[in-house]
């Protein structure tokens, strides 16, 4: 419910009366659990977090090809999108980074940087066996794609899901050997 709230309105956008009224119970109730805003936006970045590393460290993902592992990649936000409208979840807390707490600001920093780590690699891996080419080094190539699939989630609120689905495909076609 939380991680859906903040993709949809944001930190700055959701309060706990949102979520005690979606569940049907008292705000008392989720400040037991999350004495703060912050604690409770923590506990979703963390949860992503470690979901994140265990879809990338399971066999069916870590043993795919480059390129399935890139669209393995893309159906993450594929599937958010789904026409729920929904951003990514590192983009929604990185457009109001500057107005989020610090605590909050590392955690989104540090899974911004684990999404680009393993993208990074993944982009080596595929240069290295051939299933990749494109210019400049991995890490800006990963830079590149990471922030335009979160711009078109953003875009695709105001467009529709089809841009959405041309950015990705354009990624592809532009890397594909």
């Amino acid at each position: 419910m939380a991680e859906a709230l903040l993709q949809d309105k944001g930190f700055n956008g959701f309060s706990y009366a949102h979520i005690s009224t979606e569940l049907g119970v008292k705000n008392a109730a989720i400040h037991y659990h999350f004495p703060t805003k912050e604690d409770l936006a923590r506990a979703v970045i963390q949860r992503y977090r470690d979901r994140f590393q265990l879809w990338i460290n399971n066999s069916r993902i870590k043993d795919l090809s480059p390129a399935k592992k890139l669209d393995w990649f893309f159906s993450i936000y594929t599937d958010m999108r789904a026409d729920k409208g929904k951003v990514c979840l590192v983009g929604s807390m990185e457009a109001e980074f500057n107005s989020i707490p610090p605590g909050l600001q590392a955690e989104v920093e540090a899974l911004h940087k684990e999404l680009l780590t393993w993208l990074e690699a993944t982009l080596s891996e595929g240069r290295v066996v051939g299933a990749f080419r494109f210019n400049g080094d991995p890490a800006g190539k990963a830079a590149l794609i990471l922030s335009s699939v979160q711009g078109a989630l953003q875009m695709a609120r105001a467009l529709g899901t089809k841009k959405f689905r041309d950015v990705v495909e354009q990624h592809k076609l532009d890397l594909l050997a």
